[in-house]
């Protein structure tokens, strides 16, 4: 779900469709599951990928930040996964 999400994302980034409400909604779901994950599997990386979407309503769209939040992000849940 998460990379579905960075892909929605990167198609509106690149103005190559307009996901504007399923980009949001998949980032609510996107939300819920890691939150979930951590409480079930009290993995500590997790906690970098919350962080990231916790911030992303501060970082505005098509700047620097939205797309960095995102990858960091990843990186976090790839992190959990090998952990």
């Amino acid at each position: 779900m998460y990379v579905l999400n960075l892909l929605v994302g990167l198609a509106a980034q690149l103005r190559l469709a307009h996901f504007g409400l399923w980009h949001h909604a998949l980032y609510l779901v996107v939300l819920v599951s890691a939150v979930l994950a951590l409480v079930f599997t009290r993995e500590g990386w997790l906690l970098l990928t919350i962080a990231c979407l916790a911030l992303f309503p501060k970082a505005r769209p098509h700047t620097w930040p939205h797309p960095t939040l995102g990858a960091v992000g990843l990186v976090g849940y790839l992190l959990s996964i090998g952990g």
